[in-house]
C-alpha cells in the first residue's frame, strides 16, 4: 500500500517525504522513483552517513532522481535512539499532510503524526486488519478523526490537487443497504470521545462551510449526541457505554 500510494501520488506531482528506515519508508521511496517522481529522504543521522548501511543504494537513487538527503543534525552524526524522535517532527514539519500506513502502539510514525498535529498539519491513515497490531494506531488516528485512506484520490482530494474521494463522508454507503437515522448526522463520525475539535477544525477536514458545520454541531448538541468541552466538541456517551 505504501509503494502503490507513493507511486500514484508521484505521478501527480507530489513529492513524497519518508525517512529511509526499513520497511513503510523504504516502500514509499521506491514507490516515488518507480514512478518517475521525486522523493525526499530524512535522516536521523548526519546526510553522509546512510542508516541503515543496505539503503545507501536507495539513497543513491533519491539523489539521482532530483530527490534530497536531509537531516537536521550535522556530517559525522551517528545513529542515535534520541535522534529519531527529532527527525519524526522534521518530517511532519517539511509535509503539507502526512499519511500513516501502519502504526504499532508507540511506533515512530504516531510520534510524526502527533508532531504534524501540533503542527496544524493533515493527518491522515490507512485502515488495516483488526487483528494485526500494526493497525492499532492508524485505527486509534482514524477514531479521533484522521482522514480516511483507500487510495491516492482520498489524498489528492485533500491536497486539492484534482481527483476525488472515493466515498462522501457524511453518507453511508449505499451499496451496504443502511442510512444514517434521521436524528444522526455523519459529522459525528469524525469527532472524537475525548480530543475536542473546534467548528473551523471540523470545517477545515470535510471543506464545509463553518457557519454550516457550527449549526450541525449545535443541533447535535442540543439532541445530545455531542458536548462542547474546552473550546471545541467531542462525542457525547449515552447509558455510560453506548456511542452517540
Amino acid at each position: 500500500m505504501a509503494e502503490q500510494l507513493a507511486s500514484d501520488l508521484a505521478r501527480a506531482g507530489v513529492i513524497v517525504v519518508s525517512g529511509l528506515a526499513l520497511g513503510i519508508d523504504a516502500a514509499a521511496h521506491r514507490g516515488a522513483l518507480n514512478a518517475g517522481g521525486v522523493t525526499v529522504a530524512v535522516m536521523g543521522t548526519g546526510v553522509d552517513i546512510v542508516y541503515p548501511a543496505a539503503h545507501s543504494m536507495l539513497a543513491g537513487e533519491i539523489l539521482a532522481g532530483g530527490g534530497a538527503l536531509v537531516s537536521q543534525f550535522p556530517d559525522g552524526t551517528v545513529p542515535r535512539r534520541q535522534n529519531f524522535p527529532a527527525r519524526n517532527w522534521t518530517m511532519a514539519a517539511l509535509s503539507d499532510l502526512v499519511v500513516v500506513v501502519e502504526a504499532g502502539e508507540g511506533s515512530g510514525a504516531l510520534i510524526t503524526a502527533e508532531a504534524a498535529l501540533h503542527l496544524h498539519k493533515e493527518v491522515m491513515a490507512v485502515p488495516g486488519s483488526v487483528f494485526s497490531a500494526l493497525s492499532v494506531g492508524t485505527h486509534a488516528l482514524l477514531r479521533d478523526g484522521a482522514g480516511l485512506v483507500q487510495n491516492a484520490r482520498d489524498v489528492l482530494a485533500v491536497l486539492k490537487l484534482g481527483g476525488e474521494v472515493l466515498d462522501d463522508p457524511l453518507d453511508a454507503p449505499e451499496r451496504l443497504g443502511f442510512a444514517l437515522r434521521p436524528e444522526r448526522d455523519g459529522i459525528v463520525a469524525h469527532l472524537s470521545d475525548v480530543l475536542p475539535l473546534t467548528a473551523a477544525d471540523v470545517a477545515r477536514k470535510l471543506q464545509l462551510p463553518v457557519s454550516e458545520v457550527l449549526g450541525r454541531l449545535t443541533a447535535l448538541e442540543l439532541d445530545g449526541a455531542v458536548r462542547r468541552q474546552d473550546a471545541g466538541f467531542i462525542r457525547a456517551l449515552r447509558n455510560g457505554k453506548e456511542r452517540a
